[in-house]
């Protein structure tokens, strides 16, 4: 399932004033908007989801691009991304080190720069089920690079379902969705994609799997 606790109190903290002392949450900001922050690397603890709250309202009121949110589980790393490019469908978002995302409708096709990276994807098929919010299957091809660098094409057999009707509202989105669910099977390797989907088609909020080493990847949408 998609990391809702963790949103929800993401969505809370952005209601608060303030959350920590100035010094404190600006130092948060520069790092999450550098790159990705794994909890325990501030001193004094874990980033706790009110810094990470404070570090999206700076991030909104920095800048009128279009900003992204997104937690590596496997990884416990977090990082504020910005649309810093668009070809076509496909937008790539990136952090100010040079790591990006590719998406296309809020589902991931690469990856460069977090390790172990999706170097390409083939989800033609996979987007329109979930654009459209209709169930069905089809075929999806993931390469990823594994610990010895060597690039691996995973070819899996995916079934899409439609889910219930839901809200997400967050940073500057505030809209209906509609809960779609990806299962998919290739030989021993299994793994399951969630997606909150907007009426135009747009995966705000999503649960991807990338490869084994980097296991799932949540991206929530701030601002489009």
């Amino acid at each position: 399932m998609i990391v809702k606790r963790s949103i929800a109190a993401l969505a809370a903290c952005l209601a608060l004033a303030a959350c920590g002392n100035r010094s404190d949450q600006n130092q948060i900001f520069k790092t999450l908007s550098a790159g990705f922050l794994k909890k325990g690397d501030q001193q004094g603890g874990s980033v706790t989801p009110e810094q990470v709250a404070i570090a999206i309202q700076q991030s909104l009121q920095g800048t009128d691009l279009p900003l992204a949110l997104a937690v590596m589980d496997k990884r416990n790393a977090t990082a504020i991304l910005t649309r810093i490019e668009t070809n076509g469908a496909y937008g790539t978002w990136g952090t100010s080190d040079r790591r990006t995302i590719i998406l296309r409708g809020g589902l991931v096709t690469g990856t460069r720069g977090l390790g172990n990276d999706v170097m390409s994807s083939e989800i033609d098929a996979v987007a329109a089920l979930v654009s459209a919010r209709k169930g069905g299957t089809a075929t999806r091809v993931q390469r990823y690079l594994d610990g010895e660098n060597h690039t691996v094409a995973l070819v899996a057999e995916c079934t899409v379902a439609r889910g219930g009707a839901k809200h997400v509202k967050i940073g500057e989105i505030n809209t209906r969705v509609t809960e779609m669910t990806e299962r998919c099977s290739a030989g021993q390797t299994q793994f399951e994609n969630s997606y909150m989907v907007d009426p135009s088609g747009y995966a705000v909020q999503a649960r991807q799997w990338l490869s084994p080493a980097n296991g799932h990847i949540s991206i929530q949408a701030l601002r489009r």
